[in-house]
């Protein structure tokens, strides 16, 4: 969510954020791309795009103080049939669909009001299409793990989520330390985590790892190939992990074409993730 007190250069609110923000948005375009290029002849007029936490469409980086496109706007740059905008808060809404008139008045795109995990009937994706979702929540609460069976159920999706291990999860576990009371088992979709992992914490660290191995196991039951060594992590500028971002496709060719963006790092570094 943006803050309200935070105004980009056009007047409209931005989202606060981090450096770290750039590096997810980096690969986002990257794959938007490579997509965009490989899959034009196979899916022309047949690809959609999807975001279910779309924000105001700017973002301003906290430490640079530098404004940068969200994740609706550079989605924006590339060629979809349609685009499905999903957005909460009415401050962010008024502005990406101000934003979405200015840069692309001519493209079919629909803004649609809400709790993504209340109105995902929404998104309306016609037989035989190819859509990518962007799933980028603020922690694990907002995102059920029902939403996304909905969207995906007998559709091809491509899914990019931001996975917070870093904030979500190890958050949760240390809530559950103290009480029963969580968002793990509504982001999880099974309490299968609980019954393995929750009243034997001896390692922390490791507990997190199963837990988010645990996610993408629940993913593959929705007909993914979803698997870790895809996973690119996220830090913060001291290094330490904030999240994953976890691709699943229902096709091997998303996960190589996934695996070929993620080859050169937002600081021009090759092979780091291969």
């Amino acid at each position: 969510m943006s803050d309200p007190e935070q105004l980009g250069a056009d007047g409209l609110p931005v989202r606060d954020s981090g450096v770290w923000a750039g590096e997810k948005l980096y690969y986002l375009e990257r794959y938007l791309d490579i997509v965009s290029v490989g899959m034009k002849k196979k899916w022309a007029g047949k690809l959609y795009y999807v975001d279910l936490f779309a924000g105001p469409g700017k973002c301003l980086i906290r430490e640079t103080r530098e404004e940068i496109d969200g994740s609706p706007l550079i989605a924006l740059k590339f060629n979809f049939a349609k685009y499905f905008f999903v957005e909460s808060d009415e401050k962010c809404y008024r502005a990406l669909a101000a934003r979405v008139k200015v840069r692309a008045p001519e493209k079919d795109v629909d803004i649609i009001p809400g709790d993504c995990n209340d109105v995902i009937e929404k998104i309306k994706l016609p037989p035989g299409s190819l859509a990518l979702a962007f799933i980028d929540p603020t922690g694990v609460s907002p995102l059920a793990f029902e939403t996304i069976r909905k969207l995906a159920e007998n559709r091809k999706v491509d899914l990019i989520i931001n996975f917070h291990e870093g904030m979500g999860i190890r958050m949760n576990l240390r809530q559950y330390t103290r009480s029963e009371a969580n968002a793990l088992d509504r982001f999880m979709g099974t309490s299968m985590w609980k019954e393995r992992y929750g009243k034997s914490l001896k390692s922390f660290n490791q507990v997190c790892s199963e837990i988010a191995k645990e996610y993408l196991g629940n993913l593959r039951a929705l007909g993914y190939i979803a698997v870790d060594s895809d996973w690119i992590p996220v830090k913060t500028h001291k290094n330490t992990l904030l999240c994953y971002l976890v691709f699943a496709s229902k096709h091997p060719r998303g996960n190589d074409l996934w695996r070929k963006i993620k080859q050169i790092d937002p600081h021009g570094q090759r092979g780091l993730f291969s």
